[in-house]
């Protein structure tokens, strides 16, 4: 398909949905900077292969910004795609959230998939849009109904880095952050960042090109220690090592659910600018926040 036959198609399922816009961001579902092949959506619907930008489509336009390093590429790779590139910082360029404002009728609504961007994306949109009632969906992946040959998931091997490089075990590491959320008085922490929980777990894979880290989420509470990813990714050997440490491994997918499942009056430490929209929106009403930099960094 060309990239006009993409967007027409996109465009559609926009209608259907009831999305005066749709926003395809670079991230992955851990707001990674460089990603693996099935997360590549942008890539996808603009033909702009830059490892930095952010798709917008409405009915009767799509632009797509990037930084300095990428605009005599954007430049080349947009031509004839009915895409206007947006060249960020420069003079009169509107950043995302007022080309929305201006380009959207009130009480439109943004869609996207929740699981790309942050929370604080979405509320730096929703406060320069707030004026025309505009409202947000982050429940479909439109993307992925255009996408018909889209790559599966990444589920590269997992190993274990010695300490003797790693410089400290990682029961250590883990005795260090729950003493930083003592300190704050956290129950639970929720980390999505995938460099963290490959340096906080001494573990490091392939599911990004050049980068040694592998798809997972981490909850971790006073008492326990809980990876959700793709089971088969560990050898069975460090499969069992892992349980006898007391990490609980679970199904990649489940961490929504989970998430869904925190008790009433528990306080989680989460980072909006770093976990993803999706899962911010599963966060219970009753459960009390503590939105900051995670203690691993």
């Amino acid at each position: 398909m060309k990239i006009e036959e993409k967007l027409t198609r996109l465009r559609e399922l926009m209608k259907e949905n009831g999305f005066s816009a749709y926003i395809i961001p670079t991230d992955d579902f851990h707001s990674s900077e460089y990603v693996g092949s099935y997360f590549k959506a942008r890539e996808y619907m603009s033909g702009f292969t830059g490892s930095a930008g952010t798709l917008v489509v409405l009915q009767d336009r799509a632009a797509l910004w990037t930084d300095g390093r990428y605009f005599l590429q954007a430049a080349r790779q947009l031509q004839d795609s009915t895409i206007e590139l947006m060249r960020s910082g420069q003079p009169d360029v509107p950043k995302i959230e007022e080309y929305l404002h201006d380009n959207l009728a009130e009480q439109a609504v943004i869609g996207f998939d929740g699981r790309t961007v942050t929370k604080r994306f979405v509320e730096t949109v929703r406060e320069k849009t707030d004026a025309k009632q505009i409202s947000f969906d982050g429940s479909k992946d439109l993307v992925d109904v255009v996408w018909t040959d889209r790559p599966p998931l990444s589920r590269e091997p997992v190993w274990e880095l010695d300490v003797k490089y790693a410089g400290k075990g990682r029961a250590d590491k883990i005795q260090e952050v729950r003493a930083k959320m003592q300190e704050e008085k956290a129950d639970q922490l929720l980390v999505t960042a995938l460099d963290e929980i490959a340096w906080l777990f001494n573990l490091r894979g392939g599911d990004i090109a050049y980068t040694p880290v592998f798809l997972s989420y981490l909850l971790l509470t006073k008492e326990q220690i809980t990876l959700f990813a793709h089971a088969e990714i560990f050898p069975a050997q460090l499969s069992e090592k892992l349980t006898q440490e007391g990490v609980t491994i679970k199904p990649y997918e489940e961490i929504e659910q989970a998430v869904s499942a925190i008790p009433a009056g528990t306080k989680v430490w989460l980072d909006s600018g770093a976990v993803n929209y999706r899962l911010t929106q599963r966060v219970p009403e009753n459960v009390e926040i503590l939105d900051q930099a995670s203690p691993i960094v």
